[in-house]
Protein backbone atom coordinates (compact mmCIF):
# COMPACT_ATOMS: atom_id res chain seq x y z
CA UNK A 1 0.00 0.00 0.00
CA UNK A 2 2.67 2.24 1.00
CA UNK A 3 4.55 1.16 -2.03
CA UNK A 4 0.94 2.60 -4.23
CA UNK A 5 0.88 5.63 -2.30
CA UNK A 6 4.52 6.66 -3.21
CA UNK A 7 3.84 6.48 -6.56
CA UNK A 8 1.36 7.96 -6.92
CA UNK A 9 3.11 11.17 -5.14
CA UNK A 10 6.09 11.06 -7.57
CA UNK A 11 3.70 10.80 -10.72
CA UNK A 12 1.96 13.89 -9.31
CA UNK A 13 5.12 15.57 -8.65
CA UNK A 14 6.49 15.24 -12.30
CA UNK A 15 3.01 16.85 -13.40
CA UNK A 16 3.46 19.57 -11.08
CA UNK A 17 6.89 20.12 -12.50
CA UNK A 18 5.48 20.16 -15.71
CA UNK A 19 3.15 22.48 -15.24
CA UNK A 20 5.47 24.61 -13.07
CA UNK A 21 8.23 24.54 -15.65
CA UNK A 22 5.72 25.67 -18.91
CA UNK A 23 4.77 28.74 -16.38
CA UNK A 24 8.09 29.70 -16.12
CA UNK A 25 8.55 29.26 -19.98
CA UNK A 26 5.77 31.70 -19.89
CA UNK A 27 7.08 34.13 -17.94
CA UNK A 28 10.37 33.88 -19.09
CA UNK A 29 10.33 33.27 -22.79
CA UNK A 30 7.50 35.21 -24.01
CA UNK A 31 8.51 37.53 -26.72
CA UNK A 32 6.12 40.44 -28.29
CA UNK A 33 3.32 38.24 -29.70
CA UNK A 34 4.59 34.76 -29.58
CA UNK A 35 4.13 32.82 -25.92
CA UNK A 36 6.87 31.14 -24.10
CA UNK A 37 6.20 27.52 -25.12
CA UNK A 38 6.19 28.75 -28.76
CA UNK A 39 9.83 30.49 -28.57
CA UNK A 40 10.93 26.97 -26.60
CA UNK A 41 10.09 25.15 -29.26
CA UNK A 42 11.39 27.45 -31.73
CA UNK A 43 14.62 26.94 -29.67
CA UNK A 44 14.68 23.63 -30.24
CA UNK A 45 14.29 23.60 -33.53
CA UNK A 46 17.25 26.01 -33.88
CA UNK A 47 19.51 23.55 -31.79
CA UNK A 48 18.79 20.41 -32.84
CA UNK A 49 17.22 21.07 -36.40
CA UNK A 50 19.06 23.99 -37.95
CA UNK A 51 18.71 22.78 -41.25
CA UNK A 52 15.11 21.25 -40.74
CA UNK A 53 13.59 18.37 -40.09
CA UNK A 54 10.12 16.17 -40.58
CA UNK A 55 7.01 16.81 -38.67
CA UNK A 56 7.15 13.09 -37.76
CA UNK A 57 10.17 12.94 -36.86
CA UNK A 58 9.60 15.77 -34.25
CA UNK A 59 6.77 14.09 -32.78
CA UNK A 60 8.94 10.94 -31.91
CA UNK A 61 11.51 13.17 -30.52
CA UNK A 62 8.93 15.72 -28.72
CA UNK A 63 6.36 13.29 -27.71
CA UNK A 64 3.55 15.28 -28.64
CA UNK A 65 1.02 14.33 -31.19
CA UNK A 66 0.82 15.55 -35.11
CA UNK A 67 -2.14 17.24 -34.21
CA UNK A 68 -0.60 19.51 -31.44
CA UNK A 69 2.90 19.80 -33.44
CA UNK A 70 1.04 20.87 -36.44
CA UNK A 71 -0.90 23.22 -34.61
CA UNK A 72 2.16 24.50 -33.12
CA UNK A 73 3.71 24.79 -36.20
CA UNK A 74 0.50 26.83 -38.31
CA UNK A 75 0.84 29.51 -35.47
CA UNK A 76 4.67 29.73 -36.55
CA UNK A 77 4.13 29.53 -40.05
CA UNK A 78 1.63 32.58 -39.70
CA UNK A 79 3.61 34.18 -37.49
CA UNK A 80 6.72 34.23 -40.05
CA UNK A 81 9.07 31.83 -38.19
CA UNK A 82 8.96 28.21 -39.44
CA UNK A 83 8.10 27.41 -43.30
CA UNK A 84 7.36 23.99 -45.00
CA UNK A 85 9.60 22.40 -47.31
CA UNK A 86 7.36 19.75 -49.22
CA UNK A 87 8.87 16.13 -50.80
CA UNK A 88 8.84 16.30 -54.43
CA UNK A 89 8.57 12.22 -54.27
CA UNK A 90 6.34 12.35 -51.52
CA UNK A 91 3.91 15.44 -50.77
CA UNK A 92 2.84 13.97 -47.42
CA UNK A 93 6.22 14.13 -46.39
CA UNK A 94 7.09 18.36 -44.94
CA UNK A 95 10.10 19.34 -43.40
CA UNK A 96 10.07 21.71 -41.03
CA UNK A 97 12.44 25.03 -41.52
CA UNK A 98 13.36 27.75 -39.76
CA UNK A 99 12.84 31.65 -41.94
CA UNK A 100 15.26 34.10 -42.06
CA UNK A 101 13.11 35.99 -39.33
CA UNK A 102 13.85 32.72 -37.02
CA UNK A 103 17.28 32.73 -37.62
CA UNK A 104 17.38 36.78 -37.00
CA UNK A 105 15.45 36.82 -33.85
CA UNK A 106 17.04 32.84 -32.75
CA UNK A 107 20.23 33.79 -30.27
CA UNK A 108 17.86 36.12 -28.47
CA UNK A 109 15.16 33.14 -28.10
CA UNK A 110 18.44 30.93 -27.43
CA UNK A 111 20.10 33.05 -25.04
CA UNK A 112 16.96 33.83 -23.14
CA UNK A 113 15.99 29.71 -22.65
CA UNK A 114 19.81 29.29 -21.75
CA UNK A 115 18.97 32.32 -18.80
CA UNK A 116 15.79 30.32 -18.11
CA UNK A 117 17.46 27.14 -18.39
CA UNK A 118 20.46 27.35 -16.09
CA UNK A 119 18.15 29.20 -13.47
CA UNK A 120 15.89 26.38 -13.07
CA UNK A 121 18.50 23.60 -12.63
CA UNK A 122 20.63 26.08 -10.17
CA UNK A 123 19.48 24.16 -7.33
CA UNK A 124 21.25 20.75 -8.59
CA UNK A 125 24.56 19.92 -8.48
CA UNK A 126 26.36 18.04 -11.40
CA UNK A 127 26.01 14.74 -10.03
CA UNK A 128 21.96 15.36 -8.97
CA UNK A 129 21.56 16.36 -12.59
CA UNK A 130 22.97 13.32 -13.64
CA UNK A 131 21.02 11.04 -11.57
CA UNK A 132 17.77 12.90 -12.70
CA UNK A 133 18.69 12.43 -15.90
CA UNK A 134 19.08 8.38 -15.36
CA UNK A 135 15.73 8.35 -13.53
CA UNK A 136 13.81 9.84 -16.30
CA UNK A 137 15.21 7.39 -18.83
CA UNK A 138 14.41 5.07 -17.14
CA UNK A 139 11.01 6.16 -16.62
CA UNK A 140 10.43 6.63 -20.18
CA UNK A 141 11.70 3.59 -21.01
CA UNK A 142 9.16 1.70 -18.85
CA UNK A 143 6.78 4.07 -20.15
CA UNK A 144 7.21 2.99 -23.68
CA UNK A 145 7.38 -0.91 -22.57
CA UNK A 146 3.50 0.08 -21.16
CA UNK A 147 2.59 1.46 -24.20
CA UNK A 148 4.46 -1.64 -26.82
CA UNK A 149 2.59 -4.36 -24.50
CA UNK A 150 -1.00 -2.46 -24.60
CA UNK A 151 -0.23 -2.54 -28.39
CA UNK A 152 0.35 -6.16 -28.28
CA UNK A 153 -2.52 -6.80 -26.75
CA UNK A 154 -4.83 -4.72 -28.92
CA UNK A 155 -3.28 -6.69 -31.76
CA UNK A 156 -4.06 -10.10 -30.08
CA UNK A 157 -7.47 -9.16 -29.69
CA UNK A 158 -8.18 -7.64 -33.27
CA UNK A 159 -10.01 -10.26 -35.95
Amino acid sequence: MEESFGSEELLFMMKKISRNMSAQMELSLKDKSITGVQVYFMVYILRHHPKGTYLTELCREIGVSKATLSALIKKMREKGYLYFLEDPDDVRKKKVLPTEKLVKDGNRFIQKADQMESEICSGLDRQEKIQLMNLEEKILTQLSRMEQNEKNRQEVYLP
